[in-house]
């Protein structure tokens, strides 16, 4: 998302960081719970649930790539005596990265043959993946975000968000905006869409914000939520 002129000269706040971590949090929490309950018979169904699935593996991974490249170092650098801090948030997400993996394996197998096989090898996988990410954002929340403000811009702190925003597909933006908004107070909505030039402001609130609605009904219908 990019960087809005609203940002600079504020004080730098990472308090987005913790409302994208809630998105995650929310999204692994009920990815068993699709896999488990997506109706048998309708590989539609089955592709609508895979296809969130794995927009919410590719969005973590883009996630924690873009603090590797551009939080990490820095705080390695500027926060020396942190050193083993840094290693361990690196180190944790090198084993996330690996729980990823096999998940979207699983993922491919399960979509390719609409939901017949691999249903409970998934679902722990989805399982595994939201303990361990719940548990990395605990540490990450409790003790890197609170030295961030003290050695880092706001321009530097938003590139990290961009970063992730460019590796999601445009036709997908809306999906993960939708996603991240879903469990947003008021005030949280409103510093999330400041990372949004104009445009995309107006298009999530003209066509964007509705068809995010649809989509979580056509969610709730396929694991007999509806």
């Amino acid at each position: 998302m990019s960087t809005s002129m609203e940002n600079q000269g504020k004080p730098l706040t990472t308090h987005d960081m913790v409302v994208v971590h809630r998105m995650f949090r929310r999204e692994f929490g009920e990815a068993a719970g699709r896999v488990r309950g997506v109706r048998h018979g309708s590989r539609a169904q089955v592709r609508l649930v895979a296809d969130r699935l794995e927009l919410l593996l590719d969005t973590l991974h883009d996630h924690h790539e873009g603090e590797d490249r551009l939080l990490w170092p820095k705080l390695a650098r500027r926060l020396p005596a942190q050193g083993g801090l840094w290693q361990r948030m690196r180190g944790r997400h090198a084993e996330l990265s690996a729980g990823l993996a096999r998940a979207r394996d699983l993922l491919g197998a399960w979509a390719a043959d609409g939901g017949r096989t691999h249903r409970e090898e998934l679902a722990e996988a989805f399982d595994q993946v939201s303990k361990a990410a719940g548990e990395h954002f605990d540490d990450e929340e409790r003790e890197a975000l609170p030295l961030v403000a003290g050695v880092m811009s706001q321009a530097e702190w938003d590139e990290i968000g961009d970063a992730a925003s460019a590796a999601v597909p445009k036709s997908r933006l809306f999906t993960v905006l939708g996603m991240i908004l879903k469990d947003a107070d008021p005030g949280e909505q409103i510093m999330i869409m400041g990372h949004l030039p104009l445009p995309p402001r107006m298009l999530w609130r003209a066509v964007g914000e509705r068809a995010f609605r649809r989509l979580e009904q056509r969610l709730d219908a396929a694991v007999g939520h509806g």
